[in-house]
């Protein structure tokens, strides 16, 4: 099995620190490596770190990770796959909403190294994509490094890749919304303790709201199924009055989502802004 190991040797505060990075060339080494490696941090493009772990492994180049499979009903996308690639394929040919989210991601420069499942794995802070993924119900297939067995998980339950488990395909339904919004909140092109993605999708027949996904996500993630439903029948356009009911029902479903946990208060402000102005974008 051949890797290469590079040694970087970091100077602070005049301790050194070696630290090492293993590049694979497939997902068989990839494997081996999480198995036998105690520690190992999988990165991508490495463009949210600030200073690699202490033992990583880039995926970034990796061909069987990049994949790119377009059904009728859904995308595979590999979790090494940059960001640029995604947008490649045009925005009539991926969910509108993913499209306009990767387009608010940082630059030009830094979606050619940006990969999809380092922004979905950013630490602390949501990325830019958890929202839309989020409200486009996608779904994470991994590989065990113990069994080498499959398995998937919804979104809505990924909290972090489960120990000796890599992620190898991300599957977004790719079905189509009447109104499709997207807003980032926060410094445009960092992500930061102040940064947050803001998702509104809905589908509408015969004048009438027959789904709807709402999804606020950056330091915390507010995602309300129950709410939504209350939107549910709602004929359009929606009355003012409706919407300053709506605006109520969800700022009481926000404070208790966040309960004791102390957040910026301006977040909630965001939140129900951008949920009364995409109601009034029902028409």
């Amino acid at each position: 099995m051949r890797l290469k190991f590079i040694l970087k040797r970091e100077t602070k505060e005049k301790m050194e620190t070696n630290k090492t990075l293993l590049l694979a060339k497939n997902i068989s080494e990839v494997l081996y490596q999480v198995k036998n490696t105690p520690g190992l941090e999988i990165v991508g493009g490495c463009t949210q770190i600030s200073q690699l772990p202490e033992k990583s492994l880039c995926t970034r180049n990796i061909a069987e990770m990049k994949n790119i499979n377009r059904h009728e009903l859904f995308i595979d996308f590999g979790p090494a796959t940059t960001l640029n690639e995604i947008l490649d394929l045009g925005e009539e040919r991926i969910p509108k909403i993913l499209y306009k989210a990767i387009l608010n991601t940082a630059n030009h420069f830094v979606r050619n190294m940006a990969t999809l499942g380092g922004n979905i794995c950013a630490k602390e802070i949501h990325g830019t994509l958890y929202a839309p993924l989020l409200a486009l119900n996608a779904t994470l297939r991994f590989r065990n490094a113990e069994t080498q067995s499959f398995y998937t998980m919804p979104f809505a339950k990924f909290t972090g890749v489960p120990q000796n488990n890599v992620i190898v395909n991300i599957r977004v339904p790719n079905e189509d919304w009447d109104v499709s919004i997207f807003r980032r909140c926060g410094p445009r092109h960092m992500l930061e303790k102040d940064s947050a993605s803001f998702c509104f999708l809905a589908k509408t027949e015969k004048s009438a709201l027959i789904n709807v996904r709402i999804v606020f996500a950056g330091a915390f993630v507010f995602s309300s199924r129950e709410l939504e439903n209350k939107l549910l029948g709602l004929r359009l356009p929606i009355s003012e009055k409706a919407i300053t009911d709506f605006s109520r029902t969800a700022e009481k479903a926000f404070d208790e989502a966040v309960g004791e946990e102390k957040i910026n208060p301006v977040f909630k402000r965001q939140f129900l802004n951008l949920t009364q102005y995409s109601l009034n974008q029902l028409v």
